[in-house]
């Protein structure tokens, strides 16, 4: 279930809001807020997946509040905040790379367009089974039944489960030929062949979406899919 906060000076308008989000989409946790320090008091006791920030609060600017998150600790590298201004010109945020989406109007369409995409772009699964290992597979335009993909998912879930296997690729692999009965040598190509389609969407594709994971790679081989894979699952262990 995707958390949000919903923060809006005015509680008329942080209402309508909140009323909208959960009429389109019941699977929402929703919580809200109307004053700048209680946003950041809630943010940091529910943390949501998305802040929807709508005004600014006479306690503290939005930009202020952006800030703030920017400098806390793993929150500077995450890109969750849905922001809406009335003025372009207006607009003074050090830290825009927290800003997920900006609108320069209130409008409820865009807000819920902007969760819904957020909810698309990002790995929200917490843990690598094998449903989730599926749908995250499918959204990277990888082939679940070819064989380096289930190479590919054994790989990520022992890894999971004893990260010290990802400073040796070679003993992933011998995991994978005791596991499957098959030769040491066969697993790499066809681990290769199954990423083809992955890189060759990646390259295709203007929207970054997912595969925003791996923007800072030139190509995604098994060594970096299996480590940036497995690593971000870590991440979510609560």
């Amino acid at each position: 279930m995707l958390k949000v906060l919903v923060a809006d000076e005015s509680l008329e308008s942080n209402l309508r809001c909140c009323q909208y989000l959960l009429a389109n989409d019941k699977n929402l946790n929703i919580v809200s807020s109307n004053s700048g320090i209680n946003t950041l008091e809630k943010y940091h006791e529910i943390n949501p997946n998305v802040l929807v920030i709508n005004s600014n609060f006479k306690d503290m600017k939005y930009t202020e509040i952006i800030n703030e998150l920017s400098n806390t600790g793993e929150e500077r590298h995450n890109c969750n905040i849905i922001l809406t201004v009335l003025d372009s010109n207006k607009v003074e945020v050090d830290f825009m790379a927290k800003v997920y989406k900006l609108f320069y109007k209130l409008d409820y369409d865009k807000i819920y367009d902007g969760i819904n995409q957020y909810n698309l772009d990002n790995i929200i699964f917490y843990e690598p089974s094998e449903k989730n290992l599926r749908a995250l597979f499918y959204k990277l335009n990888l082939y679940n039944e070819r064989l380096g993909s289930v190479y590919l998912k054994y790989a990520i879930v022992k890894c999971y489960h004893t990260p010290e296997l990802l400073n040796s690729l070679n003993s992933i692999f011998t995991l994978i030929s005791k596991e499957f009965n098959i030769s040491y040598e066969s697993i790499r190509p066809a681990m290769r062949n199954a990423l083809k389609s992955v890189n060759n969407c990646r390259n295709m594709t203007g929207d970054k979406g997912i595969f925003k994971l791996f923007e800072n790679e030139d190509s995604i081989t098994p060594k970096i899919f299996i480590r940036t894979i497995t690593t971000y699952y870590l991440k979510q262990k609560r």
